[in-house]
């Protein structure tokens, strides 16, 4: 639960700014999942794997940035962000694979076209996810949070991407 408010949380203010940070929490999600399809119930096994693919993801995405985030946070964050949007629709485990590669494809697609915005609304709505998954409640008090995070993440890091495009065409005219 504190994992899932922290990373949250700072995916939702500040995915864009510390893409990253974002690809190593996407990596530690993908640690968890790959945990409990290999078999680890251990707690500390399931950390250890986490830990270990987010930490590989930071290092990549810091020495190939670029390709890391493309890949990272469009192919990683997009099939695990479709996969757990439509977990509670689908109920075989057969579908799971195909649905993680067609969110991976299109969050691919979409980081290569309008990277910002992609990776604006990616970062958003995984954290609003995690933020909503880290309180026990009703299905509406879930989408309420949901919804509430996403919109004041997509907002927060809207403002700070306007920002940046003000600063840069104000140093050019300098």
């Amino acid at each position: 639960m504190i994992f899932d408010l922290a990373f949250g949380f700072l995916l939702v203010f500040a995915g864009r700014n510390f893409f990253w940070l974002c690809v190593g929490i996407v990596g530690f999600l993908i640690g968890v999942q790959c945990a409990g399809v290999l078999g680890y119930s251990s707690g500390w096994m399931v950390l250890v794997s986490a830990l270990a693919l987010g930490s590989v993801g930071i290092v990549l995405a810091v020495s190939f940035q670029w390709f890391m985030v493309v890949f990272g946070i469009g192919f990683l964050g997009g099939g695990y962000l479709l996969m757990n949007i439509f977990s509670a629709i689908i109920s075989q485990e057969f579908y799971t694979w195909p649905i993680f590669i067609v969110g991976g494809i299109v969050g691919m697609c979409l980081m290569v076209i309008i990277f910002d915005w992609t990776l604006i609304m990616i970062s958003s709505l995984l954290g609003a996810m995690l933020i909503a998954n880290a309180f026990h409640g009703t299905q509406s008090l879930h989408e309420l949070l949901f919804l509430s995070s996403a919109a004041v993440g997509i907002l927060a890091q809207y403002l700070t991407l306007k920002g940046i495009v003000k600063q840069k065409r104000f140093a050019r005219r300098a």
